[in-house]
């Protein structure tokens, strides 16, 4: 399947200017990265909590910086997106290795009490129904046995069927975060008599603790490592392969090329103050093998055009090549573009790093293999020619 007709574009000709924009790409990369003292570590390698909250409605971000603090809690917040009712609160590792379970301990009751102290707490006696477990609410029932059950004779018995009852009521708390009316509550199934036995004891708050993670300072340096490994070894597993399959130059033009595409989008990434983490380099590395799909394409069809258009110019023999290859080049690139915009746009918060990685690698991989792989194995190759005459 073709899109394109037969093209004539000299993409050689516009070499020096595709190197010049790339330089200065990954030169405005770096230069943020140096002004923001390094990429934006995500807990994964920094190490540290990370709590999630969702409010009721749009939280006073300044207000909860304040609260926070007076709670002796260095903490970042970020909201997931511009008006939204979910944030990330994060907090530095400071604990050793095998203080991180405490430590995220620590931070959420940390941040429980600042949310308290920020929102009201509930009257003695009266449960959160937003923030507590279900077991507190199984003890509710237990005190008032709406059902009558035998609790001298069978406690356990008794224990899991109000366990069971309020099943379906943290199941549809999971799902949406948080519980912001009675509406809502009814809604979810509960049976009406263990409803009407624990509504005066219990309220609906105006925020939800709905995620909290830790990872250990030791983790996170070693998560760290591991992941510059992966990259350089998938980079010098695809030289060694480009190497065997073409020829050395070729090998390090597709290694070039692949440098290229991570750098920028390492800058890009820095400059839209994204942070990094494990999945954001499985993006990298995600990118690194789709360039190079592209980039192999133009060399085979470069390696065949040199048997067969042997009278042909060096010059002209590249840039026919890069015209016989567009097509699927293209197609290839938007179809997979389409793809990644979708998940973007519509894939929510917590894949969103992960598809504007791969957003901005398409873009760039397909560009590469265009003006940066081909042209630097044409260089190489004319310096060749030139010393031989």
């Amino acid at each position: 399947m073709r899109i394109l007709s037969e093209t004539h574009i000299d993409f050689l000709g516009w070499r020096k200017v595709a190197f010049l924009v790339s330089g200065l790409a990954i030169a405005a990369g770096m230069a943020s990265l140096i002004a923001n003292g390094g990429p934006r570590l995500g807990i994964d390698f920094a190490g540290g909590s990370q709590i999630v909250v969702r409010f009721a409605d749009a939280p006073d971000l300044d207000a909860l910086r304040e609260a926070l603090a007076a709670e002796g809690l260095e903490a970042t917040i970020q909201q997931f997106e511009v008006e939204s009712n979910e944030i990330l609160i994060r907090t530095p590792g400071t604990l050793a290795e095998d203080q991180a379970a405490d430590e995220i301990d620590t931070a959420v009751a940390a941040v429980r009490t600042a949310l308290a102290k920020l929102h009201g707490e509930p009257e003695p006696g009266i449960l959160d129904l937003n923030n507590v477990d279900p077991d507190e609410v199984v003890s509710l029932l237990l005190q008032s046995n709406p059902r009558g059950y035998d609790l001298e004779a069978e406690p356990d018995a008794a224990r899991d069927a109000y366990r069971e009852a309020v099943t379906p009521l943290f199941r549809a708390k999971a799902e949406g975060g948080l519980l912001s009316s009675w509406q809502q509550v009814e809604a979810t199934g509960v049976d009406p008599e263990i409803l009407a036995a624990i509504r005066d004891a219990v309220t609906l708050g105006d925020y939800a603790v709905i995620n909290s993670e830790s990872v250990g300072p030791q983790v996170g340096r070693d998560l760290r490592s591991q992941a510059i490994q992966a990259i350089v070894w998938a980079l010098l597993g695809m030289l060694a392969y480009i190497s065997y399959r073409f020829e050395f130059k070729f090998g390090v033009a597709a290694v070039a090329a692949l440098v290229h595409d991570v750098l920028v989008a390492l800058g890009a990434f820095s400059i839209t103050g994204r942070e990094f983490n494990l999945p954001v380099i499985a993006a990298f590395l995600t990118i690194v093998g789709y360039s190079l799909n592209d980039t192999v394409v133009v060399f085979d069809r470069v390696r065949e055009n040199a048997t067969a258009m042997r009278r042909t110019s060096l010059y002209e023999r590249f840039n026919i090549s890069l015209n016989q290859t567009l097509s699927r080049t293209l197609l290839t690139s938007t179809t997979t573009l389409i793809v990644v915009a979708c998940l973007y746009l519509y894939g929510g918060p917590v894949i969103n790093d992960f598809s504007f990685a791969l957003l901005v690698g398409v873009v760039v991989g397909t560009y590469s293999s265009l003006y940066i792989a081909s042209p630097i194995v044409y260089l190489w190759q004319q310096r060749d020619l030139s010393r031989r005459r």
